[in-house]
């Protein structure tokens, strides 16, 4: 009888459903969100509650941050950890999406922010390439006269899109702040 009782429980522990989705648990606590954030590493069907997301956003912000302070192998850990963590955070974000009762590609306008602002990045560091260079070829024994606060000189350039990229990428934080932070709804469309 023992036998039965726990399991009926471990099944009833499962995060899913008869049909195979990822059901949301409204009362977790921050191991349980945790865990459940490693379980359903590669899970983008059904529903994550606002404070499974949540609790498991406040464990993986910290290790995050904490892992590329490492001094000797903080850059090398802190890709490998964001390499390892990047599907479940997609996984995660797309099932509370769906709690929210929208579809998972809403994901994508909270990244869009983050994706202009590393595309220009990636223009930034070709502007910058192409600067070293000109110093290096064309004016070898010249000091370097870089004039960053001339808004028309291309190092100017460059620093405004700097300042550009990290307002877009603050701007794609509060968008994903809201999206994540938008109410429960069982009802209506279900995109789970």
């Amino acid at each position: 009888m023992r036998f039965i009782e726990k399991k009926a429980l471990r099944i009833c522990d499962s995060p899913y459903s008869g049909n195979g989705t990822w059901t949301p648990d409204y009362h977790c606590g921050f191991i349980d969100a945790v865990k459940r954030f490693f379980i359903g590493y590669m899970e983008f069907r059904g529903r994550s509650s606002r404070r499974e997301f949540w609790l498991a956003m406040l464990f993986f912000i910290p290790v995050s941050v904490l892992i590329f302070l490492i001094p000797t192998a903080g850059t090398v850990s802190g890709i490998l950890w964001m390499l390892a963590t990047m599907v479940p955070i997609m996984a995660i974000s797309f099932r509370r999406l769906h709690d929210a009762n929208r579809t998972g590609w809403w994901f994508l306008l909270g990244h869009v922010g983050t994706i202009l602002a590393l595309a220009m990045l990636a223009v930034i560091a070709f502007g910058l390439v192409i600067i070293e260079i000109g110093m290096i070829m064309v004016i070898p024994h010249e000091p370097p006269k870089l004039d960053f606060h001339d808004p028309n000189s291309f190092p100017g350039m460059l620093l405004t899109l700097f300042y550009v990229s990290l307002g877009m990428a603050g701007i794609s934080l509060i968008i994903q702040a809201f999206l994540y932070s938008l109410p429960s709804k069982p009802e209506g469309v279900r995109f789970d």
